[in-house]
C-alpha cells in the first residue's frame, strides 16, 4: 500500500512563533526538517481531504533517572493522565507531556491500560523463588491511588499460580512456563478484563491449557479483586482461522475514555472483542517469504446462549470486505498486517479502530464496520472513507522504529515509537480546503 505524506504549514508557522525552528525541529540540516519542508511544498491538488499530522513535540521526558527506554505501551486514562511504560518501569505524564510520577518495575513493564474505576493494570515479569529454584514468571499488576498520586500495588496475578490455567489441579510451574508471556489486557464493561497470553504449549491434552488464549478475570466486588474465570477455549490456538488465538499480542474491546453509562445486559446483549495475532515470524523468515497470517485481527462476538456464550466470528466485517465499492481497504483484507503489535478504539463515538503494526512501522485505521479510514469530512466528493493509514521505517515525522502501542484520546493518537525512544502523536486534520 502507498502511505501519503502530509504536514500543515500552520503547524510550522505556529512552532516558529512559539519558539523557533531551532528549539522545535532541530537545525536546519535535521532530517526531520527536511521531512517538513518538503511536504509542505506538496502542490495543492495533490492534498488529501483527511490527515493525520504530527503534533510536535514528541515526548521523551519522564521522571525516571533516564528518558524513555524502548516504551512498549501507552494509554491514556479515564483521568486523562498518560501512562507509558517500558525497560524501566510505569510512567505517568500529564497531557502536556509533563512527568508527573514514575513507578520504578524490575525488568520493565510490557503493556498498560486502566478500568473505570482509576485502577492501572500493567504486564510484566518477577522473580519468585519454588522448591530451591528462582522462576521468573509472566504477572498483571494491580495498581491503585495513582490519579491522587500516592499509588500502591493492590493485586499480583500469577502465571500459572493465579490464572487456573492447569488441569488437574497442578500448580507448580514448568519449565515452560518461563517462555510464556502476558500481551495486552482489555476492560470489560464492567471492569473485569480479557488478557491475551502467548507461550510454545498449545497441546489440549497436556497437562496444560493451550498458553496461546485469552483469559478472562472477572471482578468480584465483595474482595475487590480479579478472579480468573479460565481460558475462551473456543479460540484455537493451532489452526489459524476466523476464531482463533495464534501467538495472540494484543486483545481489545470497546470500552475506552470518556467514561460512559453501560446499560450492558449479559443475558441479553452480544459482546465484541478483537484479537491480534502472529505467526512470530523472525525476521530471516519475513526476508526469506514466509508468508503472515492471512488475517491478523479477528473481530469475535460473545453472544449469550442459553448453554453458555457462544463465540462467534464477526460476519458484519466479513460481508464488508466482500465488497469493494464500501472502500478502499478493510480490516478483513488478506495479509493486511504483518504482525500487529497493539491495537486501540476510539471510545468518543468516532469508533475508529487503530491497529498498529511492528514489522510494517506503519499506523492503520478503521471505521467500526471494518473499512479503512475514517469519515469523509463535509463537503468532500467522496462518499467512502478516506484512507489515513500512514507510516514508514525511520525517524521521520511520521515514520516509526518498531512500534509497539497505541492510544486514543480526544481527537490525537498516540504511538509508543519504541525503537525511536519516542511517544509520537498525531491528529486528524480535515481541514484542507
Amino acid at each position: 500500500m502507498q502511505y501519503r505524506y502530509l504536514t500543515v504549514v500552520v503547524l510550522i508557522l505556529q512552532g516558529l512563533i512559539l519558539s523557533g525552528c531551532d528549539d522545535l525541529f532541530g537545525s536546519k540540516q535535521d532530517d526531520t526538517t527536511d521531512e517538513i519542508f518538503d511536504a509542505g511544498r506538496i502542490e495543492p491538488s495533490l492534498v488529501n481531504e483527511a490527515e493525520y499530522v504530527p503534533l510536535f513535540p514528541f515526548f521523551t521526558l519522564t521522571a525516571a533517572p533516564q528518558s524513555f527506554q524502548a516504551p512498549k505501551d501507552i494509554y491514556v486514562g479515564y483521568d486523562e493522565l498518560i501512562y507509558v511504560v517500558d525497560e524501566q518501569g510505569l510512567h505517568v505524564l500529564d497531557r502536556a507531556g509533563r512527568p508527573t510520577l514514575f513507578i520504578d518495575i524490575e525488568g520493565g513493564a510490557t503493556s498498560v491500560i486502566q478500568d473505570r474505576l482509576l485502577r492501572v493494570y500493567i504486564t510484566a515479569r518477577k522473580d519468585t523463588m519454588l522448591n530451591g529454584r528462582n522462576w521468573n514468571l509472566p504477572v498483571i499488576q494491580k495498581y491503585e491511588g495513582i490519579t491522587t498520586g500516592i499509588p500502591r500495588l493492590t493485586q499480583t496475578i500469577w502465571h500459572p499460580f493465579d490464572d487456573d490455567s492447569r488441569k488437574f489441579n497442578r500448580p507448580d510451574p514448568l519449565t515452560t512456563d518461563e517462555l510464556v508471556e502476558y500481551t495486552g489486557i482489555s476492560i470489560r464493561y464492567d471492569n473485569s478484563f480479557y488478557a491475551s497470553r502467548k507461550g510454545p504449549v498449545n497441546d489440549r491434552t497436556s497437562v496444560i491449557l493451550p498458553h496461546n488464549t485469552l483469559m478472562v478475570f472477572l471482578y468480584d466486588e465483595a474482595t475487590d479483586t480479579h478472579v480468573n474465570r479460565g481460558a475462551i477455549t473456543a479460540l484455537n490456538p493451532n489452526q489459524p482461522n476466523l476464531r482463533s488465538s495464534v501467538f495472540p499480542t494484543d486483545v481489545l474491546t470497546t470500552i475506552h475514555p470518556p467514561q460512559r453509562t453501560f446499560s450492558f445486559d449479559p443475558l441479553e446483549d452480544d459482546e465484541q472483542f478483537f484479537v491480534a495475532q502472529s505467526p512470530s515470524l523472525s525476521e530471516e523468515e519475513i526476508n526469506a517469504g514466509v508468508a503472515p497470517l492471512s488475517f491478523s485481527v479477528l473481530s469475535v462476538l460473545a453472544v449469550p446462549t442459553s448453554s453458555g456464550i457462544d463465540y462467534r466470528p464477526d460476519s458484519d466485517l466479513l460481508i464488508a470486505a466482500a465488497d469493494p465499492d464500501r472502500g478502499d481497504g478493510f480490516l478483513y483484507e488478506e495479509f493486511k498486517f504483518t504482525n500487529p503489535s497493539d491495537m486501540t478504539f476510539a471510545g468518543d463515538g468516532t469508533n475508529y479502530i487503530f491497529v498498529l503494526d511492528s514489522i510494517k512501522d506503519s499506523l492503520f485505521v478503521f471505521t467500526a464496520g471494518g473499512v479503512e479510514g475514517v469519515a469523509p469530512p463535509p463537503g468532500s466528493s467522496s462518499s467512502i472513507p478516506v484512507v489515513v493509514s500512514f507510516g514508514g521505517s525511520g525517524d521521520g515525522a511520521l515514520q516509526f522504529d518498531d512500534p509497539q502501542g497505541v492510544a486514543y484520546f480526544d481527537r490525537i493518537v498516540y504511538v509508543a515509537d519504541t525503537g525511536n525512544n519516542r511517544i509520537s502523536r498525531f491528529r486528524l486534520n480535515t481541514d484542507f480546503e
